[in-house]
């Protein structure tokens, strides 16, 4: 499973999580999180809802 599924499952399951978080649920690395987190804002797969907290865009 690539770890941005493993991001996307994470929160599936939460519905708000951080990098740290996700990190923590996922096994992955932080860095590894925020950047594949920033890939995913682009995409327009994962909103943030304020500083520092993502979910799924509806």
């Amino acid at each position: 499973m690539s770890s941005t599924a493993k991001i996307l499952e994470a929160l599936k399951k939460k519905d708000k999580l951080t990098p740290k978080e996700i990190s923590q649920l996922t096994g992955l690395n932080y860095n590894t999180v925020r950047g594949a987190l920033n890939r995913l804002l682009k995409k327009g797969q994962v909103k943030r809802v304020e500083r520092g907290v993502y979910t799924l865009s509806k």
